[in-house]
């Protein structure tokens, strides 16, 4: 599989992984469940993607953990993309902790940081977005999913893509069709991404169109986490070649009971890392922009590096 195709799913995945950081406000107990996420592509020859994991929610507070990872562009990240890696959400503080079990460290950060950390990709892929045009909507019948009785949805995206990382350069059309089931029974499940209308997948593509159209179409879903998401893209580039792709995205194994408070705690022993801002390291690139030629190049780290 080419680097650049590689890339590609990884921009889809994105907004996808959103869909399983969960917390419920209004839980008494909890809620555990499993999670997976499967991507498979024309291109992939075979190699899918995947993610799986486990997600606890109760009293406001809320933890994902990923159990194997197979994906090599989110594991180059570290932290908690990593196998046995997770994050908690804390409801009262509104932080996000990220925690590498390995190195046993841990780093926080508000919404507000997390949806910055994400816009910053942007400097790594730029992405150039036209004729966008993005609706969801209610389908009827409704089914039964897992035997779930569940709300069935429909999002579709289409629109033109340019995309440069480095010396690679891609463009083309995308068509991506989704099909979200929601289980009325479990509806406190909610995504905080999904209140702010999938806001990292608005930031990654930092594209005001796109932003506007993907946030008027979430008002018209349900705020809480799918049971099910399918979701069938379609790119075609300038010379009408055209790769299709399927994510899969399976919550199951939901379980109403006692969850103990240690679950959302850090491990007693692990000490917190605090990554450089972005502003200090685009200055200190800028300061350091006139000894390019004589000083050595540090190797750069992904955005959820916790040092090794």
């Amino acid at each position: 599989m080419s680097q650049s195709a590689s890339r590609w799913r990884l921009a889809a995945g994105i907004p996808a992984l959103a869909l399983f950081v969960a917390a419920t406000p209004s839980a008494t107990k909890g809620i555990s469940y499993d999670f997976s996420m499967v991507t498979s592509n024309d291109a992939g020859k075979g190699k899918d993607m995947q993610m799986v994991g486990k997600g606890y929610v109760a009293g406001g507070n809320a933890r994902i953990e990923f159990t194997n990872v197979n994906v090599p562009q989110m594991k180059a990240q570290g932290g908690p993309f990593a196998d046995g890696a997770y994050i908690l959400l804390k409801g009262d503080t509104k932080q996000f902790i990220l925690v590498d079990t390995r190195q046993k460290q841990y780093s926080e950060m508000s919404q507000d940081q997390l949806m910055q950390m994400t816009s910053a990709l942007t400097n790594l892929v730029k992405f150039e977005m036209t004729n966008v045009h993005i609706d969801a909507g209610r389908v009827q019948p409704d089914t039964t999913i897992d035997s779930y009785k569940t709300a069935h949805y429909h999002l579709n995206q289409t629109y033109h893509m340019k995309m440069s990382m480095a010396f690679i350069h891609q463009e083309g059309d995308v068509n991506a069709s989704g099909d979200y089931y929601y289980a009325p029974q479990f509806a406190d499940l909610v995504n905080p991404y999904m209140s702010s209308g999938w806001s990292a997948s608005t930031n990654f593509f930092n594209n005001a169109d796109y932003t506007n159209q993907l946030k008027a179409a979430a008002e018209k879903m349900p705020k809480g986490v799918p049971v099910l998401v399918v979701i069938h893209s379609a790119n075609t580039d300038k010379k009408g070649k055209v790769v299709n792709g399927t994510t899969t995205m399976h919550t199951t194994n939901l379980v109403r009971g006692d969850i103990p408070a240690s679950t959302f705690e850090i491990p007693a022993g692990y000490t917190k890392y605090v990554p450089p801002s972005q502003a200090s390291a685009a200055q200190g690139a800028s300061s350091q922009g006139a000894q390019a030629d004589t000083a050595p190049k540090k190797k750069k780290h992904g955005l959820f590096h916790l040092p090794r």
